[in-house]
């Protein structure tokens, strides 16, 4: 007989998280049954009135606990709180939360993670940064880190570098991109064919930006693109250069595993898991002070041979890490194997 794990997340999107999740879609196996599940209907995304609705929230206890899955995986603060509710009407049930930033957002979030870090039988997280941060006295074998390479992207086609900086996320604060912006306009005052491709979609901070650029007078050297899918994101990429990321929080920042994959030097700021696997001058650079990364893009413009250098080993960083279904389903077994073991005993 197959276990039944469900993952809840919010709401499908285009962010990280419901990105990594959506490799997971009905995998099968002979022991296993995985499926993802949202909160809410894929128009919740830029719905407010949605998204706090209590009734999607109730909606979800109530087919979860008529799925009566033997695992659980929460997503997000919001699926928390349903993760929560099931966890009290099935006791028995094993409640895995997955944390993805080191840092609440806000403090429902940090009540809503105390508690079900508190009662969940597993703690998985993005990065070691995120499980240390957010749980910090959580007991070793009850925490885990989930791999977030979600494919094995091959490179771009390597040609000669040159000022073309791409960014896709969210356009939301956490990312920061009124930095990035006023970074690329300096580097734009050195080499005027500059550009920069800023993809995603409206987060909360797009009219921020919008003005930015507008006061800064940089024209159509930088565009806002809007949501695009993978293979989109790839064809804008291949005329890039340099990937850059000036967020103030992140988890493992996903976008930046994909970039360095694709073979983008990734220009980015030293926020959670990037403080581990961006290594300055090596495989990226890490922004310190604006005039410093200023220079520091300036020296790979000016010489080819060490822009490529760090790009090959921008790649390498994640050749040999572990896929993330393959570390989900690694860590799946590990909680039904350990369940098991405690009913023998």
């Amino acid at each position: 007989m197959s276990n039944n794990i469900i993952h809840l997340i919010p709401y499908d999107g285009i962010g990280g998280v419901e990105r990594a999740a959506s490799t997971m879609r009905y995998v099968s196996t002979l022991d296993i049954e995985f499926h993802v599940e949202t909160i809410f209907p894929p128009t919740a995304v830029n719905s407010l009135w949605v998204v706090w609705n209590p009734w999607f929230f109730l909606c979800s206890v109530v087919r979860l606990w008529k799925s009566r899955p033997d695992v659980l995986i929460v997503s997000l603060w919001r699926a928390y709180a349903v993760g929560i509710l099931v966890k009290l009407l099935r006791p028995k049930l094993r409640l895995v939360v997955f944390l993805h930033l080191p840092h609440s957002v806000h403090k429902i979030d940090s009540i809503l993670t105390k508690l079900a870090t508190f009662i969940a039988y597993r703690v998985w997280a993005d990065s070691k940064e995120t499980l240390s941060h957010r749980v910090p006295d959580l007991k070793a074998q009850k925490g885990h880190v989930i791999s977030f390479v979600t494919d094995r992207i091959a490179a771009l086609p390597s040609s000669s570098v040159r000022a073309t900086f791409v960014f896709w996320g969210r356009i939301h604060a956490q990312k920061g991109l009124s930095r990035a912006v006023n970074i690329f306009a300096a580097i734009k005052t050195r080499y005027p064919t500059a550009r920069f491709w800023i993809i995603g979609p409206d987060g909360g901070a797009l009219g921020r930006v919008q003005k930015e650029l507008s006061a800064l007078e940089l024209g159509d050297s930088v565009q806002l693109l809007g949501p695009k899918n993978f293979a989109e994101i790839q064809e804008i990429a291949g005329n890039a250069s340099f990937y850059m990321q000036t967020s103030e929080l992140e988890g493992m920042a996903m976008s930046v595993v994909e970039a360095m994959q694709l073979g983008l030097v990734p220009v980015v700021t030293p926020v959670g898991e990037i403080a581990h696997y961006a290594r300055h001058g090596e495989n990226a650079l890490v922004i310190s002070d604006d005039a410093s990364t200023v220079a520091d893009v300036s020296e790979l413009l000016e010489n080819d041979a060490c822009y490529q250098s760090v790009r090959g080993l921008a790649v390498a960083t994640w050749a040999d890490q572990p896929l993330y279904l393959n570390s989900v389903m690694t860590a799946c077994y590990e909680v039904l194997q350990a369940n098991m073991h405690s009913d023998v005993k």
